[in-house]
């Protein structure tokens, strides 16, 4: 992801509930890292709470797909009937925020996750 003064960059911080299997965190960074225009900024598990905090940032369509591949990976690897935590969670995949961060606005960001949604 090259980095512009006008370029449009969007976060997004996807929490899924895992947070002790680092062969489910690889998977993640693996379906990230091999997205365009998007990169991993940071992966915090935590055992206790038993999930992961991701965060990716790109372009639009960068950070869609990178939501919708880390999405994807989280899905495949964790098996709800055997989660067990302390944080109050929906599924394995609990919330996925975009936010904006340059040269974006809160309604693109909403637009963006209306399409995330839709996938």
């Amino acid at each position: 992801m090259t980095k512009t003064s006008k370029q449009k960059i969007i976060e997004c911080v996807p929490n899924f509930s895992e947070g002790k299997d680092s062969k489910t965190f690889e998977a993640v960074k693996q379906a990230i890292d091999n997205t365009p225009n998007v990169k991993l900024l940071s992966l915090e598990p935590d055992a206790d709470y038993n999930r992961v905090v991701v965060t990716l940032a790109g372009n639009e369509e960068g950070i869609l797909q990178g939501a919708i591949n880390a999405c994807k990976a989280a899905a495949e690897h964790i098996d709800m009937t055997k989660h067990k935590g302390e944080h109050p969670r929906l599924g394995a995949i609990d919330v996925v925020p975009f936010v904006p961060v340059a040269n974006v606005t809160t309604e693109e960001c909403v637009k963006i996750s209306e399409r995330f949604g839709e996938i």
